[in-house]
């Protein structure tokens, strides 16, 4: 792979904490835009807000965790979050761009569009080059909710659609070479449950099935879930339930969320990935991940050729994502899964060898941003890698 000579200049990736789906993929273009020598920085869209509204995500993210049905009736609340901006905060913000010249944007979450909207303003608009990376194959309600207030929001915009349901295709995607790839004659017998970024959904009542199925488990705990001692097929593994998505580190930094193994009567030891998130080294190693089938899940899936079994969905986006995945060969619904196939490992092996061929052919996003600013800069291009 060649490097362009010229330092392109730094590209800024706008990610949100409402969904780790909006947040680690964010993370992972940054590690790969490094890795090709881009300068870049990032802002979660919680910092942009009073410490007020941050409470609230937190109280949401317990309620959801909770209860599933109260999760699914929040998303019928329609929300204008330009009312919940910090004015000072957004000032302070703005200000930082306009000073260090920023142009070019990677944009993961609607509600940063506002915020954009406003630079736009402040500077020649089309001196801003705004990438929006829709995570979901049809619109989440970040996205729908802007769209109500501004149908034209995507205006002198890209656009890329990861995952697209209208097209039947998935056009790009985020490669993670840092993580393992794992031949499914090399993975453990084991699945991997979880609930997403905010442990929300039906992953908890099915592992009682699973287990009948003859399935070893990973099964990650959220927030102050406990192990149960008396299930010894089971693993367990916890984000560290005082990390939030707006906190930087000792470097200021944004980080992956710490991740560790829970063992009863043991200190968790919570490890930060430098590239990705460490959830990934337990997908890789298992032979499917069962959760909702959230943009984030769909990713995972992809980028370490894991077969999604996936749970019901959170919202009509992620049901159009489940319809995209099975359509594609690249996952089954739970139900199909267990009531046709028996919960077999068969019919897994077929699904991870589809992920191989279709990835193989499929454009890395990282490489293809990269190539496009260098060409709308008149610097040299990139060539890709195998």
């Amino acid at each position: 792979m060649r490097k362009s000579t010229e330092k392109p200049r730094k590209v800024t990736i706008l990610c949100s904490g409402f969904g780790l789906g909006f947040y680690t993929p964010g993370l992972l273009l940054q590690a790969g835009l490094r890795r090709l020598g881009m300068d870049t920085a990032i802002h979660v869209f919680e910092n942009v807000l009073p410490e007020s509204a941050r409470l609230k995500v937190d109280k949401s993210r317990k309620a959801y965790h909770d209860s599933f049905a109260v999760a699914l009736m929040s998303q019928k609340v329609p929300q204008d979050m330009r009312n919940s901006l910090d004015p000072a905060a957004m000032e302070v913000l703005l200000n930082q761009w306009t000073e260090e010249d920023r142009r070019y944007f990677i944009c993961l979450s609607g509600h940063w569009m506002y915020v954009l909207e406003e630079y736009r303003k402040r500077r020649e608009p089309e001196s801003v080059h705004v990438d929006i990376v829709y995570m979901d194959s049809t619109p989440s309600p970040s996205w729908k909710n802007l769209a109500k207030h501004n149908p034209h929001f995507a205006d002198g915009c890209g656009e890329t659609t990861l995952f697209e349901n209208d097209k039947n295709r998935v056009s790009h995607y985020i490669d993670i070479p840092a993580v393992e790839h794992i031949p499914f004659e090399a993975r453990q017998s084991r699945l991997f449950v979880h609930g997403g970024g905010w442990g929300m959904g039906t992953y908890r009542e099915k592992v009682g099935r699973l287990e009948e199925a003859g399935w070893e488990l990973d099964l990650l705990l959220y927030d102050q879930d406990q192990p149960d001692e008396r299930r010894d097929s089971i693993r367990y593994f916890r984000m560290d339930p005082q990390w939030r998505t707006w906190q930087r580190n000792e470097a200021g930094e944004y980080t992956f969320p710490p991740f560790g193994e829970v063992k009863m009567g043991e200190e968790t030891m919570y490890q930060v990935g430098p590239d990705y998130h460490c959830m990934l080294d337990r997908a890789c190693h298992a032979q499917a991940i069962v959760s909702k089938p959230g943009g984030g899940s769909l990713a995972d899936s992809f980028a370490t050729a894991t077969p999604l079994i996936m749970l019901e969905p959170f919202g009509v986006h992620e049901k159009h994502n489940a319809d995209l995945w099975e359509r594609l060969g690249l996952g089954m619904r739970y139900e199909t899964w267990i009531e046709i196939y028996g919960g077999s490992a068969q019919i897994l092996e077929e699904i991870h060898q589809r992920i191989i061929e279709l990835r193989s052919r499929t454009p890395r996003y990282i490489e293809s941003y990269v190539n496009k600013i260098h060409a709308s800069a008149g610097s040299p291009g990139m060539e890709q890698g195998s």
